[in-house]
């Protein structure tokens, strides 16, 4: 384990991004490509009771050494947690100078320097965590899935200032200091016992509350945006969001994905092209790998088709239908027939 954050001597600090990943093939190589082209040096995802071709794509990757791909077995503290919980062991985790949780639904967008985890370390020398607020994208109105890279596709996201009082759910990036930070968190580190001061910011530079460090999922009023945000887009098309209720929360056994929650996440009030203006660096990397690996390209496509068919067969069945009712009611609509099977 690197304790000072600067990889014992090399000139960049190595950064891995931890992951859990279930029926998510359609959007793995972007989000692959994204995290490779802001500097993360190791990649570990971990994968469980997968259906589609998520694991075909991973060992691709894992094979080209692209990602460190592992199969979970799940606790009853469920996906996410027994994931990380494994993740501890990893070499990639325990070497690590810095330590990064994230989901497949979120995209950092790093706005000082070369736009790297690195500049962004060095902008921040003192930090020992470095915590980033949601930034909601919603649907937009969009309903199939394609092969546009959801930065690309969704554009319009919940105000970057927010109301007074509001709170914003962050996820971590922090220092691998066993000294201070105990083990890895879904949203940030549990600290170690007895730990050592700890410098935590936002990514401007704002420090977090003392009485907020020890347990605080979220923070108010202040973002720290103008140096970075995490774009968090948990719905992403219609039809992406059909298969996400049929595959269930990764946190919460008992957790639905329904209509509350898709008003709590479509959030279409501003645009902000600013991550998709930038993301031709990771399409050119995920063109490369596709043109380095044949199994990789056809499991790729294999698994657009799954998403397609699998959203395809979801709306015809009870659940989609009433759900497309309610959400025509939403937005104005009179429920017709036609929604059944399509909402504009």
């Amino acid at each position: 384990m690197a304790i000072t954050g600067m990889g014992s001597g090399k000139s960049a600090p190595k950064i891995t991004v931890v992951s859990t990943m279930k029926d998510e093939g359609a959007y793995i190589l972007d989000w692959v490509a994204h995290y490779k082209t802001l500097g993360a040096t190791d990649i570990v995802v971990f994968t469980n009771d997968v259906s589609d071709p998520t694991d075909h794509i991973l060992r691709r990757l894992n094979c080209m050494g692209e990602v460190q791909h592992r199969f979970s077995r799940v606790m009853r503290r469920g996906p996410h947690k027994s994931a990380l919980m494994w993740g501890e062991h990893e070499p990639a985790v325990r070497e690590a100078d810095w330590i990064f949780v994230v989901d497949v639904d979120e995209y950092l967008e790093i706005k000082v320097g070369d736009g790297t985890f690195q500049d962004l370390i060095a902008a921040n020398p003192e930090a020992d965590a470095i915590s980033f607020p949601w930034r909601i994208f919603g649907n937009a109105g969009i309903e199939e899935i394609t092969k546009e890279a959801v930065p690309r596709q969704f554009t319009k996201a919940q105000p970057a200032e927010g109301e007074p009082g509001e709170h914003r759910f962050f996820k971590t990036l922090y220092r691998n200091d066993k000294a201070k930070f105990d083990r890895m968190g879904v949203h940030r580190p549990f600290l170690t016992r007895g730990h050592a001061p700890i410098n935590w910011v936002l990514p401007d530079g704002t420090p977090i509350l003392e009485g907020d460090k020890g347990g605080a999922l979220y923070v108010r009023d202040a973002y720290g945006y103008e140096a970075a945000q995490l774009n968090h887009y948990a719905l992403r098309s219609l039809d992406g969001f059909f298969n996400k209720q049929r595959r269930g929360r990764a946190n919460h056994f008992k957790g639905t994905i329904d209509t509350g929650y898709w008003k709590k996440f479509d959030k279409n009030e501003e645009d902000d092209t600013s991550l998709a203006e930038k993301f031709f660096a990771a399409e050119a990397y995920r063109r490369r790998l596709l043109a380095q690996d044949e199994a990789l390209a056809r499991h790729h496509e294999a698994a657009f088709e799954w998403a397609q068919s699998m959203a395809k067969r979801a709306r015809t069945q009870k659940p989609c239908k009433a759900f497309l009712k309610e959400l025509a009611q939403m937005r104005g609509q009179e429920p017709t027939a036609e929604t059944d099977n399509k909402v504009a």
